[in-house]
């Protein structure tokens, strides 16, 4: 409320406009908007910008149209709309910049150390270990795994998987670990949640008796995602398991989108297209594109296009397999890349030409990475979730491409992060994965 008042009082300073009943009724609908949305209840990790756009923006806007419908309703004087707008547009970005700072100062002050929460896992399931994984990954979140409560472990003696974290009790000495070590918070894990009701609900009654924080990794949680209902059966809490329906109007809305925004983006970038294409031909003989076959919605098969960054290929040298587990990218086998090669890898400008397949319908601007068929069958038959990636099309970026997963990194962990994205798009999160493409736009790509 501090920043919305200050940015009111900004703007009427600068504009010499008064504060009248509008723009407080203005701020107190931005803020109330927010705090409806979520947008002050603290998460373990959440996308920065996802929560400008879904919430800072989105309240912004929609206090900005309530209040001017309002005010047309009611108030017969005539009123400056330019400078609802500017208080708008002033608070937006008052907003965006204290939520930017305050993330940024949390994250530091995570990373030294210091305002961390210490968590304990109870369970030592393959969930558990993928628990503690993520958490050493992500210190700026400030939940530093301590150890584990489980009753098959040897306390204090047994690794879990080699990770080094020891089991530090069994499930009945909560109090005992509580006791012997700094503990701030517990995170169930699906085994432990399929263990008996009174037995749970005890664990968590002695956590929160003992002030602790209660993390619960959900026994249903690979079939949840962003369009679960809650609902109340009486006092029963129901959910409401909604599946992802990529033929919907919105998907189909997506997609027209898309073909729109590249047809645009061709036109626009028709000087640059045509410079890259030049040098690419003046760096080597051959076609200035590259084609390679690739598969995309439903298995569908089409040449995705590139422009050309290496020398052609000696046809006697032998064939590249990735290593096991990896996925294929980057330079594979022998470095054959030109000098001009190596600048559009580097800045991901070899990439563009794909605009052409996103606005030929075979690509989205954001989607899974197609892969080639032969990759395809190989993973398709190692992991069961391979295939759902395509759902969807393919896109130019994707939710794996912005969390790292590029080029020759673990194809189960791509397929993860793709999947999460089909069953939880939105169109905020399509702009959320533009934008942290476009800062990521200079770091070296498949």
């Amino acid at each position: 409320m501090l920043v919305v008042t200050t940015a009111v009082a900004l703007v009427a300073v600068v504009r010499d406009h008064p504060v009248d009943p509008w723009t407080i009724a203005y701020a107190s609908m931005a803020v109330a908007t927010m705090a409806a949305r979520g947008a002050y209840v603290r998460r373990l990790e959440d996308s920065l910008l996802l929560v400008l756009v879904r919430h800072v923006v989105f309240s912004a806007v929609v206090a900005l149209m309530a209040t001017t419908t309002l005010r047309v309703l009611v108030d017969v004087s005539p009123g400056s709309g330019r400078s609802m707008v500017a208080i708008c547009v002033v608070s937006t970005v008052a907003l965006a910049v204290a939520r930017i700072g305050g993330a940024y100062y949390d994250r530091h002050a995570h990373r030294r150390g210091t305002r961390t929460v210490r968590a304990v896992i109870v369970g030592c399931d393959e969930v558990a270990l993928r628990v503690e994984q993520r958490l050493r990954a992500r210190p700026d979140i400030g939940l530093l795994p301590i150890g584990y409560l489980d009753d098959d472990g040897d306390p204090l003696t047994t690794p879990v998987a080699g990770r080094g974290l020891p089991v530090l009790g069994t499930l009945g000495a909560l109090r005992q670990v509580l006791a012997r070590h700094q503990v701030d918070a517990i995170v169930l894990t699906p085994a432990e949640n399929a263990m008996s009701h009174s037995r749970l609900i005890d664990l968590v009654k002695q956590a929160h008796a003992a002030r602790l924080t209660v993390f619960s990794i959900p026994l249903l949680h690979p079939v949840l995602n962003a369009r679960t209902e809650h609902h109340r059966l009486g006092t029963l809490p129901v959910q409401e398991l909604r599946p992802v329906d990529p033929r919907s109007r919105l998907y189909r809305a997506k997609y027209v989108l898309d073909r729109i925004v590249a047809t645009i983006a061709i036109v626009v970038l028709s000087p640059l297209l045509v410079a890259i294409a030049i040098a690419v031909k003046l760096s080597d003989p051959g076609p200035a594109l590259f084609r390679q076959r690739r598969v995309g919605l439903d298995g569908h098969e089409f040449d995705i296009l590139k422009f050309r960054s290496m020398r052609q290929a000696d046809a006697s040298a032998p064939a590249w397999h990735p290593p096991a587990g990896s996925a294929p990218g980057g330079v594979e086998g022998v470095d054959r890349r030109t000098a001009v090669g190596r600048f559009l890898r580097r800045t991901n400008l070899d990439e563009l030409p794909q605009l052409l397949n996103i606005a030929r319908g075979d690509m989205s601007i954001v989607g899974p990475r197609p892969e080639r068929p032969e990759f395809v069958a190989r993973y398709s038959q190692a992991l069961t979730a391979y295939d759902a990636r395509h759902r969807v099309k393919s896109g130019l970026t994707g939710w794996a491409q912005v969390h790292g997963f590029r080029g020759q990194t673990s194809i189960a962990e791509r397929a993860e992060w793709d999947n999460y994205y089909i069953e939880n798009w939105t169109f905020a999160l399509d702009v959320v994965i533009v934008l942290r493409t476009l800062k990521t736009f200079f770091e070296a790509d498949e």
